[in-house]
């Protein structure tokens, strides 16, 4: 039987997901009203390609780096927010309470410079915030919310400090993500068109 994380296993190699980025799933929430909680303006909206967007953000990057360029797609009712290369700010308040508001948020930040998390949020409180390679280490008003599903992806709630560190933690968060949101996100989202805009993080 093959491992829950393998079918993610395309986002652990060295493409633009790899050393930084930030990937959210909203439920129910158009892309238009995700990004404007997000505090988007409307003169940088517009529709791109993937290849268009790293574009832009190491265009947006090299301009001010205190502001993001994320891309936002729709999917089987949720709404995937993209960024890359960038520390993102969804994973920390007030922008994640801003975005869950009346709903669910399972987001997934990635920086081999510093720390890799997952986060779980239902209107405005972060239920379940934990550091992929040390998952015993929960946060959050319910850090045992997911025990059961983290087992079953291999990101053991029980690992020791004196076990082996954890393999594969990026795409076992995606797996994870899955038991959430039921979406796959499989390398043909890259395929769609993005509504991308400006952020400002300062």
């Amino acid at each position: 039987m093959a491992d829950p994380h393998e079918e993610f296993g395309w986002l652990a190699g060295y493409g633009p997901f790899y050393a930084i980025s930030c990937v959210s799933f909203v439920r129910s929430l158009p892309p238009i009203e995700a990004l404007t909680r997000l505090g988007a303006g409307a003169e940088t909206l517009e529709e791109v390609t993937f290849e268009k967007l790293q574009e832009r953000t190491m265009a947006c990057l090299d301009s001010d780096p205190m502001r993001s360029y994320v891309g936002v797609v729709e999917l089987g009712g949720w709404t995937a927010l993209i960024e890359l290369w960038t520390a993102s700010m969804m994973g920390y308040q007030p922008m994640l309470g801003r975005l869950s508001r009346a709903t669910e948020v399972v987001l997934i930040n990635r920086n081999i410079h510093a720390t890799d998390y997952f986060v779980h949020a239902i209107d405005g409180v972060t239920l379940t915030w934990f550091d992929l390679l040390v998952p015993q280490v929960r946060t959050g008003s319910d850090p045992d919310r997911l025990i059961n599903a983290m087992k079953e992806v291999g990101l053991n709630p029980d690992h020791g400090w004196d076990d082996p560190v954890l393999e594969a933690t990026f795409p076992r968060s995606f797996a994870l993500a899955r038991t959430i949101t039921g979406l796959p996100f499989s390398e043909n989202v890259l395929d769609m068109r993005f509504l991308s805009a400006v952020i400002d993080n300062g």
